[in-house]
């Protein structure tokens, strides 16, 4: 092939790849869909909102909050994150009147929160979340799957891995990684995220003693980020530069999924998982209008605005016109804005 030959050759490959970029960007952050209701505020709402539970969802209700605190001036808020297990049993302890969560509530606990309460909690899905195992920026590991990482967190290997896993010597890693030990990095045991991680990838199996516990996601992907022999896992909102998301195949041969909108949407990702408002709600009572206006607002264009703007991916339109359809009616002024009591 000729000089002219090659230069044009290579210039039909640089457009082609300008134009696929936009694509991706796309794929990674879409738009919001203009169908989705915009938010509007009703009579003036005063009193406090606590929101109390995820770490993954700290940032999606501190922006809602904020959101809230501006369109009611008398308003007053705040997010307590110790974990998605905190926040549920403030949620039964009739200590707060919604409990964000990154993971779905047990059949037992809503049998459990019935026998309290004489009714089931509430369940508001508002966003979408794929759980991401990082490990290091430099690490150039392919792919897991569910097996492997089974094998990797637990010694218990209910997935069917006949050997353990310890160094990366045995994915094939070159360089300094031959030689290295895996270091492995967990957020707390009252994180929804790794309730989530230990029942969907371990199947309930507990962690190897030499996992390190972290306080909570962000702190696993600040550890990873710092240590090129580590891996960890937590929402894909908590991603940085520093680490990359590893594709994850759900069996051995399997197509390795990455993290993406697109693969969490569908289904693909096999680590996707809905991010979700618990509310002590009961029937026929007066609900706090600040609690119904922020599940409203949470719901609507602004609110899942907020989701895409935090590193996470909104709800299908029609999931959001099914749920916003039973917050439709207005809420009549609560008299006490408290959370519901717990039954004598």
């Amino acid at each position: 092939m000729s000089r002219p030959q090659v230069t044009i050759a290579l210039l039909v490959i640089l457009m082609g790849l300008v134009t696929t970029l936009p694509m991706v960007s796309a794929q990674l952050k879409p738009d919001i869909d203009a169908n989705i209701p915009a938010y509007q505020p009703v009579a003036p709402i005063s009193g406090h909102l606590l929101i109390v539970g995820s770490e993954t969802m700290k940032p999606l209700s501190e922006a809602w909050i904020a959101d809230m605190r501006a369109y009611y001036p008398l308003l007053t808020g705040s997010v307590q994150s110790g974990g998605s297990e905190e926040g549920l049993a403030l949620l039964f302890e009739g200590k707060a009147p919604v409990a964000a969560m990154s993971r779905k509530m047990r059949s037992q606990e809503i049998v459990d929160f019935k026998r309290e309460f004489g009714y089931e909690p509430t369940e508001v899905p508002v966003g979408i979340d794929a759980l991401a195992v990082y490990v290091h920026k430099d690490n150039k590991l392919p792919g897991l799957t569910l097996a492997e990482l089974d094998a990797l967190f637990s010694d218990e290997r209910r997935r069917g891995l006949s050997y353990n896993l310890h160094r990366w010597t045995e994915f094939l890693l070159e360089g300094d990684y031959q030689e290295a030990s895996i270091k492995l990095y967990s957020p707390n045991r009252l994180s929804g995220t790794t309730t989530f991680f230990r029942e969907h990838v371990c199947n309930d199996a507990p962690f190897k003693k030499r996992v390190e516990i972290k306080a909570g996601p962000a702190s696993v992907v600040m550890a990873v980020a710092q240590d090129r022999y580590g891996i960890g896992f937590g929402g894909i909102g908590y991603r940085t530069s520093d680490v990359r998301p590893v594709p994850i195949a759900s069996v051995a041969g399997g197509r390795y999924i990455e993290p993406t909108f697109q693969s969490a949407m569908e289904g693909s990702y096999p680590l996707r998982r809905p991010l979700y408002l618990y509310i002590n709600r009961a029937p026929k009572s007066t609900l706090s209008p600040a609690v119904a206006e922020f599940v409203k607002l949470a719901l609507s264009y602004q609110g899942q605005q907020v989701v895409l703007a935090k590193g996470y991916y909104p709800l299908p339109t029609s999931d959001i016109s099914r749920l916003r359809a039973t917050w439709a009616p207005p809420i009549r002024a609560a008299a006490e804005d408290g959370p519901p009591k717990l039954r004598d």
